[in-house]
């Protein structure tokens, strides 16, 4: 993910780290064959919450997303931020292996409505979680963010055939051309509603950390009204 908008996401509302309400992230292990994929949930606080798998760029911190995953679980949804690995140590077919591991673990949790499990993931994980959706019906939506960064998104636009009608968020940045291109290929190949967020260069960087609202508020109506 282009550092700026990873910034930007990763700073959202960095006061409610703080906040005793919010809850605790847990740690877990999600076994994966013989091996075994570290992360952090945050249990939704009622039964028969939504929920958020998150997928960082492979090779690159799941801690980065925890203000952002704590703000989506003030709003009642139960989030698994999954740490993925490098790129270079597993194949495409077993990063798809260990996104299914990640959404059978948000499953099986006791507060988690099953049939209401979105994906949420940056560049490579971005390509990984719409390819995992294509291939599994019950993903409900997947958000998108700078997808095709690295690649130009080539490819992706067939896996939208299998991904069907349902809902999509793509969001860029304006200064990684290759990403907002790739968007735009994504969204008129789409079958369903697709949602294109592209922001400005103003709202990146660390001299704006802490005031990344629009893309938290985005993501979080985009979320209320779908999952």
């Amino acid at each position: 993910m282009p550092p700026r908008l990873a910034l930007v996401l990763a700073g959202s509302l960095l006061l409610s780290v703080l906040a005793p309400a919010c809850g605790e992230p847990r740690p877990v292990q999600v076994a994966v064959g013989s091996e075994v994929l570290t992360g952090l949930y945050w249990e939704p606080p009622r039964r028969l919450a939504p929920a958020v798998l998150v997928l960082p760029t492979p090779g690159q911190g799941k801690e980065k997303w925890v203000p952002l995953a704590i703000r989506f679980r003030q709003e009642g949804y139960g989030v698994l931020a999954l740490e993925l690995p490098e790129p270079g140590r597993t194949n495409y077919g077993q990063l798809l292996v260990e996104v299914r591991a990640g959404f059978e673990f948000l499953r099986a949790q006791k507060k988690v409505d099953a049939a209401r499990i979105g994906l949420m993931g940056a560049e490579g994980g971005a390509e990984a979680a719409l390819r995992f959706a294509a291939a599994e019906p019950l993903a409900r939506l997947v958000v998108l963010v700078s997808p095709g960064s690295g690649n130009g998104g080539v490819g992706l636009e067939p896996t939208l055939r299998d991904y069907g009608a349902r809902p999509l968020l793509l969001i860029v940045s304006e200064e990684n051309l290759g990403s907002a291109e790739a968007a735009r290929r994504l969204a008129a190949a789409a079958q369903g509603e697709t949602v294109v967020k592209l922001y400005s260069a103003s709202l990146q960087g660390a001299e704006r950390l802490a005031v990344p609202q629009p893309v938290t508020e985005d993501l979080l109506g985009f979320l209320r009204a779908r999952l």
